[in-house]
């Protein structure tokens, strides 16, 4: 079985991108973790390194993550990879976007960073080895 290392962080906010990094690295310390701050800097990584695993955020400057996703998706290229839509809505519409544009998952931001730890752990633990992407 061959274990997927590469996640693609796209947060443009760096206190949340901070906290996710921190649990992401006490939680699965070989995952190697590359963050973009928008959709644009994202579509860039993607096609320089296909990562195993996207987690995005939806409102970011630039090109913000449902414009993103929709065009992730809509390529055959890169379509496959797995996104998980993170935001601190949960607005029906939001959710619903993604969902209809193919979002593999939509998690709400955890608030603090204990809740941080547990969101992140329940996510990798799905992802990377439940799920066996």
């Amino acid at each position: 079985m061959e274990i997927k290392e590469h996640l693609l962080l796209v947060e443009d906010d760096d206190v949340d991108a901070m906290m996710m990094q921190r649990a992401i690295a006490k939680l699965r310390p070989g995952l190697r973790v590359v963050r973009a701050a928008n959709g644009i800097e994202a579509i860039e990584l993607v096609a320089k390194e296909r990562p195993d695993l996207i987690v995005m955020d939806i409102r970011m400057p630039q090109m913000d993550g449902r414009e993103t996703l929709a065009l992730l998706k809509r390529d055959e290229v890169y379509r496959e990879i797995p996104i998980i839509m993170m935001s601190t809505s949960s607005a029906a519409e939001d959710v619903a976007f993604c969902y209809r544009n193919y979002s593999n998952a939509y998690m709400l931001k955890p608030a603090s960073g204990d809740d941080s730890i547990t969101a992140v752990e329940k996510l990798l633990t799905f992802w990377f080895d439940a799920a066996l992407i």
